[in-house]
């Protein structure tokens, strides 16, 4: 289990992409990206960093940020908030720039993501529903 430190929340979307890409190339049956022995020279070297890069590093740019805060807020109801908002806004993005065409890959996504979320960050995530947290929330709530 991965503490909610903004390295691996980093380290959490680039597993995530990583192990994403290889689903995608049993779902597909297609290895090509892997036969480095196609590359011929700089250009094909930047275009293969290009294509699996740039989800992970703009997902990174996104939505990391808002990911610790959720867990810096140290409280559950914020955090399901949050974190629904970044499926829902990363699901669209993947489709948008990535997979147009065929919407479930987004899905596919969103379903890996939050299975490996869950898996790295799962104390964590329990800490942030213990009573005592939601229950300042709502006595807070209340007294207004």
């Amino acid at each position: 289990m991965l503490r909610p430190l903004y390295r691996n929340i980093v380290f959490f979307i680039f597993l995530k992409y990583f192990v994403f890409y290889v689903v995608l190339m049993f779902k597909n049956n297609d290895f090509t990206f892997i036969e480095l022995g196609s590359l011929r020279d700089a250009q094909d070297l930047f275009y293969y960093l290009w294509i699996f890069l740039f989800l992970p590093v703009s997902c990174t740019a996104l939505f990391s940020a808002p990911i610790f805060v959720s867990f810096k807020l140290n409280n559950g109801i914020i955090f399901i908030l949050i974190m629904t908002g970044i499926l829902v806004a990363e699901y669209f993005f993947y489709t948008y720039f990535a997979s147009p065409t065929d919407k479930m890959n987004g899905l596919y996504n969103a379903l890996i993501g939050l299975s490996l979320f869950i898996v790295l960050f799962f104390k964590s995530i329990v800490k942030l529903f213990k009573p005592h947290d939601n229950q300042k929330l709502v006595d807070r709530l209340l007294d207004m």
